[in-house]
């Protein structure tokens, strides 16, 4: 009885062997892949930089030579400031109702 009892032993030992050597397999097979991931993963982050320092160094190199040609920068316009009279008028309005004034 002790000699089955330590057959089974061993071929459920040869078993647990064998499934973690699949396992390390696996897991081997999944490192492998990792260099691969992140260099597609940095990739995909770097791919919308690198467009916006090409429209960067593009719109530099367009105002580099705008400049050095002379021609005037053109600016958006930007809406006047109000003075300061507009600002006393709204304070103290002009037409205002004599029977509120008391």
């Amino acid at each position: 009885m002790e000699h089955q009892d330590l057959q089974a032993a061993l071929a459920k030992s040869q078993q647990e062997l064998e499934r973690a050597q699949e396992q390390i397999a696996e897991l081997e097979a999944l490192l492998a892949e990792l260099p691969g991931i992140f260099e597609r993963k940095f990739s995909q982050r770097l791919e919308p930089i690198l467009e916006r320092q090409r429209l960067l160094s593009a719109d530099n190199e367009r105002l580099q030579q705008s400049s050095q040609r002379e021609e005037p920068l053109v600016l958006p316009l930007q809406p006047a400031q109000p003075r300061m009279g507009s600002r006393v008028r709204a304070l103290w309005p002009q037409n205002q109702d004599p029977s509120v004034a008391a």
